[in-house]
């Protein structure tokens, strides 16, 4: 797997099925090949902000 597909599955906006779809493979198959799949898809998401007055 490349640095780009690295890039885009943090991202929500891009689904799994489409970064499949992309690559030309399965859905099952990127998750045999990324164990860490659900992390890499929860790394980037920015946490709430504790004490947020907004």
């Amino acid at each position: 797997m490349n640095k780009a597909t690295r890039d885009m599955l943090p991202n929500p906006q891009n689904s799994i099925e489409t970064i499949a779809a992309l690559l030309g493979v399965s859905v099952g198959t990127l998750y045999n090949h990324i164990p860490d799949l659900k992390e890499l898809r929860t790394s980037r998401v920015p946490a709430p902000l504790e004490g947020s007055t907004r």
